[in-house]
């Protein structure tokens, strides 16, 4: 008779620590334990702590004391080979010192494998910046500031990636001394030509670090070349831009009538004009895409429907007031609600002043910015690309068409989903983490984390698998396959199945 007396966890970590191991070479990086502690035997290497916290963070992420308990439940004793007694949360902590002093190496390990297995994908990189934070305890890379998605916070960071085509990172960092994103890029730019000695390279990047300078500084530069976008109010100042034409295209202008203003189909639903190059020597190319102008339109009138509905309740409550009301203290009130829905371009209002029986109080008269919203639809639909990538830049393999101008810059997206699954999926924020080395290394095993995801997702995109279009989708069906103990009743043979 066979007992079944235990299982544990298999597949989806033996998959992963392959991964780890054979298709990326990680834990080649990091010191063997005999190089890092001459005083004493370590008992795991500083390799296995970040292959474990990796994993961990891919399949079930969570606080580092519960990657202990994660731990009882998996076969990694098998698979890696290591004791888990030795596995503990002080450990765990002490070892992240290590693994953050192999950052710079993890970082340049990965560019020359990316660069061996493809120097095409090398070829154009994505830049950008996002933020975290954190609740409670102290952490001096924290400053205060306004999050993206989650507005004021006291211990605010800042995030920095770079990925190239394929959405593999390669350099990452956590930026103390942070002031804008405009100001970040220049400093940045510099770090990666001293480390990666980068031969000439496209980089995309945001329209929100557009400035001056900053283009100047690339364009300057005989490493980088550069694609970004403008900011709608930096359209008028285009050399060539004529948006009074597009004044007649509504939701329900047709094909035929977008083709006859000069534009070029992309696809079904984006246009394009090649502006050429301007004095300055920077390229152009207007975009119009009739979704987005949909999009913002029927979102304009929603938020301004929004507004009105504020500034009705705000008129009711003065025109109702027990207690006298002062002008700037009302003026700033709704000025904030206004700004809160972006509304103040385009909703207007006066304050009379009103004598509500002995109480001090004012009638709120509003109404709709008819002119500023009709120059806004101009705009709606059109965005801008700005490059210095001409039809005579050298090498020529670097010139780049009105299309693949347009499909790298959409290709910046895949940036924007790594940081939207390192910051959900792999639960950076809240951090359970506060020293500066400890932070920085957990950011370091959540991009690691991301790299094999990463490496799963491309891998499905070459072979495609019925029903298992992502890497979760992969994990929960390997989560089915287990390493269980089986003995024979009333024996002392046992064995693992």
């Amino acid at each position: 008779e066979l007992l079944f007396e235990d299982h544990w966890r298999y597949l989806d970590v033996a998959f992963l620590n392959h991964l780890w191991d054979k298709e990326w070479g990680l834990s080649n990086i990091f010191p063997s334990p005999e190089e890092t502690s001459r005083t004493r035997r370590k008992e795991i290497s500083t390799s296995d702590i970040a292959k474990i916290l990796a994993i961990y963070r891919c399949l079930d992420p969570g606080s580092y004391l519960s990657a202990v308990e994660w731990l009882e439940t998996t076969a990694c004793d098998s698979i890696i080979g290591i004791g888990k007694e030795h596995f503990n949360e002080s450990r765990i902590y002490r070892e992240l010192t290590a693994i953050e002093q192999q950052k710079e190496a993890i970082e340049q390990w990965l560019y020359q494998k990316l660069m061996d297995r493809s120097k095409e994908s090398m070829r154009i990189i994505f830049f950008d910046l996002s933020d975290s934070y954190f609740e409670g305890q102290e952490c001096t890379l924290a400053k205060p500031g306004r999050t993206k998605a989650h507005g004021f916070k006291e211990k605010r960071i800042i995030l920095s990636l770079l990925v190239n085509s394929e959405g593999y990172p390669f350099s990452w960092d956590i930026l103390e001394d942070y002031t804008s994103d405009v100001r970040t890029l220049k400093g940045n730019a510099n770090r990666w030509t001293q480390r990666f000695k980068f031969p000439r390279l496209v980089m995309v990047f945001d329209r929100g670090m557009v400035s001056d300078e900053n283009l100047r500084y690339l364009e300057e530069s005989d490493n980088y070349l550069y694609i970004t976008a403008l900011d709608k109010d930096q359209l008028a100042g285009v050399d060539g831009v004529n948006l009074e034409r597009f004044e007649s295209f509504s939701e329900d202008t047709t094909k035929d009538e977008i083709v006859s203003k000069g534009l070029s189909r992309y696809d079904d639903s984006t246009y394009y004009e090649d502006l050429g190059v301007d004095s300055s020597g920077r390229r152009h190319v207007l975009v119009f895409n009739l979704d987005l102008l949909r999009a913002q339109r029927k979102t304009r009138e929603k938020l301004v429907e929004m507004a009105f509905e504020e500034l009705k309740k705000e008129k009711e409550e003065l025109l109702n007031a027990k207690k006298s009301r002062r002008l700037k203290t009302t003026e700033r009130r709704i000025d904030e609600k206004l700004e809160k829905l972006k509304m103040r371009n385009y909703a207007g209002y006066s304050l009379e002043n009103v004598n509500l029986d002995g109480v001090s109080s004012f009638d709120l008269k509003y109404w709709r910015k008819t002119n500023d919203i009709e120059k806004a639809r101009l705009r709606d639909g059109i965005w801008m690309i700005v490059t210095n990538i001409s039809d005579t830049v050298e090498p020529k393999e670097y010139r780049l068409s009105p299309e693949e101008l347009i499909s790298a810059y959409r290709g910046k997206n895949q940036i924007e989903e790594a940081f939207k699954e390192v910051k959900s999926f792999l639960k950076f924020q809240p951090t359970f983490v506060y020293t500066d080395e400890h932070v920085r290394a957990h950011y370091t095993i959540c991009i690691l984390s991301y790299l094999l995801d990463m490496t799963i997702a491309n891998k499905l995109k070459e072979r495609p698998i019925k029903e298992v279009g992502s890497a979760r989708r992969v994990y929960k069906t390997m989560r089915r396959c287990e390493l269980g103990k089986v003995s024979v009743n009333g024996t002392n043979r046992s064995g693992l199945k």
